[in-house]
């Protein structure tokens, strides 16, 4: 059996929210394959950020500055 057969005998079986992750890191790996023929390993980190670039919400970006300093003050207040 090949390893494509295999592969697709596990995703077969996989959940939805699974399989959605399998299918970013085999875009981010090509991804990487593509780059490493045409540029540097430095301009691979950008295409990452392009990958991860489709998930952003513009409405939480102004919320990033402080969201470390929030999610701390949340996880250690006494009640």
């Amino acid at each position: 059996m090949s390893t494509l057969e295999k592969a697709i005998n596990l995703l077969q079986d996989m959940p939805e929210r699974k399989l959605e992750a399998v299918y970013t890191y085999i875009q981010f790996v090509n991804t990487i394959e593509e780059n490493e023929e045409t540029t540097t390993h430095k301009k691979s980190a950008s295409s990452i950020a392009g990958i991860a670039h489709q998930y952003a919400n513009p409405e939480l970006i102004p919320l990033e500055k402080e969201a470390f300093a929030n999610a701390m003050a949340e996880k250690h207040a006494i009640n």
